[in-house]
């Protein structure tokens, strides 16, 4: 006999089979919405944290170019240092989330609309680039922009010449003027350094009101910043891309060309080509060519002059020719070997190909777990191993890991050289980025942010799904627990502001995932009560378990991979 509070348990008789507060008892209408209940509180979870986050105020980086990766899809649309993008798509002034948000998640075939003003002539125009997809991920291959106020911390000690510069840096140094010449954008640095690379400057700064010498102006010389080398030459490949607008361009230049000469003379080493070619800028020079299938060409050319900066700061990057508009791919293969240089002590042979590069730090020995950066046909990455070169501390060892022609490889060490005519634009300077602050100016304000924001998110993860099941995004972007965790400690960072807007997009992330259409998951159970009602009857008991056990495989098959993924067991390219 029954007899409490709780409710009888399904019987044959009158009594009812559920309590009607129960969620089986409920109509179909009614079990949707509860359980949309988690979704939504996910939502408004999100839109709150963002309200928050521009009630307080959030500091974002604006879209100004530092610089662009050579033959990328913003190099080959022409675009350079300083230029400012003020329209994606149909999103004006955009922030630089934006910018990859509206790139990552863009069309890769049709290309993304671009709106670019360019300050140092006040011209504007519109472009539409093509996302590159070799990293992994769609990418136009511009640099975050920076600023000519050094960051807050600047220890252990600046790369490169700026460790040397009389007197010393601080933090948070603001660069005011070079020789003179007052410059107050990164861009106008850049130009004024490029000028004179091989002589001492003299750098008008403001000391930083947290000093002892607050609020004064100080002359800095800072010295020239000769370029590190190895002596090894690797052969030139194909050119890869031509930029709009260039001198190659209207000399006829095109892909697949292979350089042969300059002037009569044959090109050794590609990576010197173009300080060569920055002595002639405005004189015609001669280009001889090769081309598949035709007759070698000789191509007449004007070199222009460069005031920007067009590093391989990425790996697997062509190296520019910036004087002529061209970015040629640099093979793994050495085709020569410098008397004197560290490679002709170590005992390289060109021929050879270099299959790997490590750098170490002084002080520190070689660890044999550390795979390196690799250089392959699949991933050239020497111009990016020569500019990370550049940057390293004094004293650093880089070892190479080389195979001979009988296809044995050894490791060799070498300790870089100087070289005497070729010198770094930027001599070691790191800056801060380029900042806004931005704040709603009441509460209702910050709730229509935070509900864009919110919305934006959504809206992000839905296409990044897309783009994921489309194949045009790789599932090793994915992170787990342990990735969420890292990025969370990074926003925390950042700023409180910055850490409420991580909180949104995990928010928003959580609800789109979990109302995904898969059994054991919220979307997977309104599949199910959309069945229902459509039917009228709820669907097997046997096929609704089989489900759930397959959607229940599915997910645990996707921890293990973020897993595998965040503990590096699986690797992300």
């Amino acid at each position: 006999e029954f007899s409490g509070d709780l409710p009888p348990e399904p019987t044959s008789d009158p009594h009812p089979a559920w309590d009607p507060r129960s969620y089986p008892a409920q109509s179909v209408p009614k079990r949707m919405a509860i359980i949309s209940a988690g979704v939504i509180m996910n939502v408004i979870f999100a839109v709150l944290m963002a309200a928050l986050a521009f009630g307080l105020g959030v500091e974002e980086m604006t879209c100004e170019i530092s610089s662009v990766r050579p033959g990328g899809a913003a190099w080959r649309a022409g675009l350079r240092t300083g230029d400012e993008i003020t329209g994606i798509g149909g999103r004006k002034n955009p922030i630089f989330s934006d910018l990859r948000n509206g790139v990552t998640l863009g069309d890769v075939e049709k290309g993304v609309a671009f709106t670019i003003r360019r300050p140092s002539d006040g011209t504007a125009e519109s472009v539409v680039l093509h996302p590159d997809t070799d990293l992994g991920v769609p990418t136009v291959g511009v640099t975050s922009p920076f600023s000519v106020t050094l960051p807050d911390d600047i220890s252990p000690r600046l790369p490169g010449a700026a460790a040397e510069a009389q007197p010393p840096f601080a933090a948070g140094d603001t660069i005011r003027a070079v020789n003179g010449e007052a410059v107050d954008s990164y861009a106008k640095l850049i130009a004024a350094l490029v000028r004179t690379p091989s002589e001492p400057v003299s750098l008008t700064v403001q000391r930083s009101v947290d000093t002892t010498d607050a609020g004064s102006d100080l002359e800095i010389v800072l010295p020239p910043q000769p370029r590190r080398t190895l002596g090894i030459v690797m052969n030139a490949g194909a050119v890869q891309a031509v930029q709009a607008g260039s001198p190659a361009a209207a000399a006829g230049f095109r892909p697949g060309d292979r350089l042969v000469s300059f002037n009569g003379q044959p090109i050794e080493d590609v990576l010197a080509l173009d300080a060569q070619l920055r002595h002639a800028v405005g004189e015609p020079v001669n280009i001889e060519v090769a081309r598949d299938g035709a007759e070698p060409a000789t191509l007449a050319v004007v070199p222009r002059e460069v005031t920007w900066i067009e590093e391989p700061r990425w790996p697997a990057s062509p190296v520019a020719i910036s004087a002529l508009g061209l970015a040629v791919a640099v093979e793994t293969t050495i085709a020569a070997v410098e008397t004197g240089s560290p490679a002709e002590a170590a005992g390289v042979k060109p021929g050879e190909k270099v299959i790997r590069a490590r750098f170490i730090e002084p002080g520190e020995a070689a660890n044999p777990e550390d795979a390196g950066l690799e250089l392959s046909e699949r991933s050239p990455s020497w111009p990016y191993c020569v500019a990370v070169l550049q940057q390293v501390a004094p004293g650093t060892r880089v070892q190479l890991v080389i195979e001979g022609a009988d296809g044995l490889a050894r490791d060799v060490e070498l300790d870089p050289a100087a070289e005497v005519d070729r010198f770094v634009v930027d001599r070691g300077l790191v800056f801060k980025p380029v900042y806004k602050l931005v704040k709603a100016g009441s509460v209702g304000a910050a709730l229509a942010s935070g509900g864009r924001k919110a919305m934006e998110d959504l809206s992000l993860v839905y296409r990044f799904l897309g783009k994921l099941t489309s194949s045009q995004i790789s599932p090793r972007l994915l992170g787990g627990p342990i990735e969420i965790a890292k990025q969370a400690g990074r926003s925390a960072e950042e700023g409180f502001s910055r850490l409420l807007l991580f909180l949104t997009m995990l928010s928003a992330n959580l609800a789109v995932v979990n109302f995904l259409p898969i059994p054991v998951l919220d979307g997977g159970h309104m599949v199910f009560l959309l069945y229902e009602l459509v039917r009228g009857k709820p669907p097997s008991e046997n096929v609704v378990a089989a489900l759930s056990y397959l959607g229940l495989a599915l997910i645990l098959t996707l921890m293990m991979f973020v897993f595998g993924l965040d503990l590096g067991l699986i690797p992300r390219r």
